[in-house]
């Protein structure tokens, strides 16, 4: 008869299998709950016998054995682990164990494992030898036998739940090289995320039970039951916000991350769909659940880009949504998350801030290069005049000489200029905006009526504009509105909105507005230049109702490069 250590983290299963053995009249030294705390028995009490479980926290159970193997040269190894034996039982066998027993198998077949492992014989399935032998024998074994012990121990404790840093604290191994490992996964899987590389486990029986889940929220849809243990593992380990939401768009769980994104306890989003979601803009909303319900239609991922305010700060944040589908491959929920993008766009912004400035020095130099040709060419002609007559001919040689390298001069600005037709530089838009108006505003004060910018147009931002086009659309706008009658107030507001990608949006609303009759030769001069301008900054404009909803507005958006500084 053999002392015994028990290895399993269900009390239930150690009192069931102390029983077993004792009644065998086997000796129970001790029951442990992880794989830590066996290795530390093993050293203490010296048992003849290990019967673990493989899905144990604290190492693993591939790990524990090659750790127990090579520090107890004659101890009895035996797995009784409710993993696919077609998998597991030839990895055991690599790990060093010399016994592998399904849960699922009678009872009687633990009982002969136990006895034929005490009596020094090895007890496995005929398909473990058999594949310990030939290699495996289908795509599905395959799948998972090109990984290495390690990287299915790492798959083993992702699928519970695990996140890098836990799974580095039990395996005794650095951050980056469980993120290492990680990425193997998803190379030798063909994965590309970690969802992914979770339904991989799910197909090979390696996802943990619900036992020490910690996502909130429960799903009421029996289909879900069935896969919650995964998803709340998922959840819980993902390092953004992520929730899932059934077909109606319901919120049926998150993450801790995705309360903290909405700055709400779970019980208050509990059951909401995206249209109700308040921490969105209301356009957002709309959209959003207008995309959520076309992607539950067509079985198909969405994704999306929005602005939010999070912790009172604009952030652009890239969002997702994929079909969740369970066992039978029925469509049961949406799993979806968040990213913030806030370091992409600020190096997009950064990146445009440092080509508009190369742009913008390159521009200086044909300027200087043109100036100078110009200031030569003076000089010159006056020395020509000055020599003509004098028989100077060498020298006036020399002259046509310096005047043809002047000529290159100028077709080498010529061939920049044309280059850089738009010049941009960075603006305050709202200083921009004052200044460009002061002529424009006496003018229109001389005619009687008065232009009220309002109080936010120190409050734009900077961006990345040509002054020079900007200046000539302001001019042209007022233009066209004084080929009618001119009313007594002028409303122009400005606002300025950050866009996904590091753009800014700038909003231009003039009222009242009214459409100038284009049978008239200036107003058809006036509505042409307006929509060259329009065309070339690449800017979209419409009349719409003004705030009162009494008059017309004109409206103007165009999209700029965020400019970090300004003159």
């Amino acid at each position: 008869m053999s002392t015994v250590l028990v290895v399993d983290q269900l009390p239930i299963v150690r009192d069931g299998l102390r029983a077993v053995l004792e009644r065998a009249g086997h000796q129970v030294l001790a029951e442990v709950d992880n794989g830590q705390d066996a290795l530390l028995q093993c050293r203490q009490l010296h048992p003849e016998l290990v019967i673990l479980e493989l899905l144990v926290p604290r190492l693993g159970g591939l790990d524990l054995l090659r750790r127990l193997r090579a520090s107890h040269a004659g101890l009895k190894l035996l797995v009784y682990s409710v993993q696919e034996a077609g998998l597991y039982a030839a990895r055991s066998l690599q790990a060093g164990a010399d016994a592998y027993v399904c849960k699922t198998d009678a009872v009687a077949e633990l009982e002969r494992a136990v006895q034929a492992v005490s009596h020094g014989r090895s007890y496995f399935p005929r398909e473990a030898t058999r594949q310990e032998a030939q290699g495996p024998r289908s795509e599905v074994d395959s799948e998972l036998a090109q990984l290495s012990g390690r990287e299915l121990t790492v798959l083993q404790m992702l699928s519970q739940g695990l996140n890098n840093k836990d799974i580095a604290e039990q395996l005794s191994l650095s951050y980056k090289t469980v993120s290492t490992y990680k990425a193997r996964l998803h190379q030798k899987l063909n994965v590309g995320n970690d969802f992914q590389l979770l339904e991989v486990a799910r197909s090979h029986g390696l996802v943990a039970g619900e036992d020490g889940a910690r996502t909130l929220g429960a799903p009421t849809d029996p289909q879900l039951l069935r896969e919650y243990g995964l998803l709340r593992g998922l959840l819980d380990a993902a390092p953004y916000p992520m929730f899932v939401r059934d077909l109606e768009g319901r919120l049926l769980m998150c993450n801790r991350r995705y309360l903290a994104l909405v700055g709400e306890s779970f019980e208050v989003i509990r059951g909401t769909t995206l249209e109700q979601a308040k921490w969105l803009p209301p356009h957002v909303r709309v959209r959003s659940q207008m995309r959520f319900k076309q992607s539950v239609r067509q079985e198909e991922p969405v994704i999306f880009e929005a602005v939010v305010e999070y912790l009172g700060v604009p952030t652009a944040m890239y969002g997702w949504c994929t079909p969740f589908r369970d066992e039978a491959g029925q469509l049961v929920a949406m799993l979806g998350g968040m990213r913030d993008l806030t370091e992409r766009d600020s190096m997009l912004a950064r990146l445009r801030h440092e080509g508009a400035e190369a742009r913008f020095e390159s521009h200086l130099k044909s300027s200087t290069l043109a100036a100078i040709s110009q200031e030569l060419q003076a000089l010159l002609a006056v020395m020509q005049q000055s020599l003509d007559g004098a028989g100077a001919q060498q020298l006036v040689g020399q002259i046509d000489s310096m005047r043809q390298c002047l000529v290159r001069v100028d077709e080498l600005w010529a061939l920049d200029a044309h280059r850089q037709e738009t010049i941009t530089e960075a603006h305050h838009l709202g200083t921009l905006t004052e200044r460009i108006l002061v002529p424009l505003r006496q003018h229109l004060e001389a005619k009687g009526c008065q232009l009220d910018l309002g109080p936010a147009l120190h409050t734009l931002k900077s961006a990345w504009i040509d002054a020079r086009h900007y200046r000539q659309l302001l001019e042209s706008l007022f233009g066209y509105l004084r080929l009618g009658t001119l009313p007594p107030r002028i409303s122009l507001r400005l606002t300025t909105n950050l866009q996904p990608r590091g753009l800014l949006r700038l909003c231009l609303e003039l009222s009242p507005w009214h459409e100038p009759d284009l049978a008239d030769a200036s107003a058809q001069w006036a509505h042409a230049s307006l929509q060259r301008l329009l065309l070339l900054l690449q800017a979209s404009a419409q009349t719409v109702a003004s705030g009162d909803g009494e008059a017309l507005a004109w409206r103007l958006e165009l999209d700029l490069p965020q400019a970090l500084t300004s003159p």
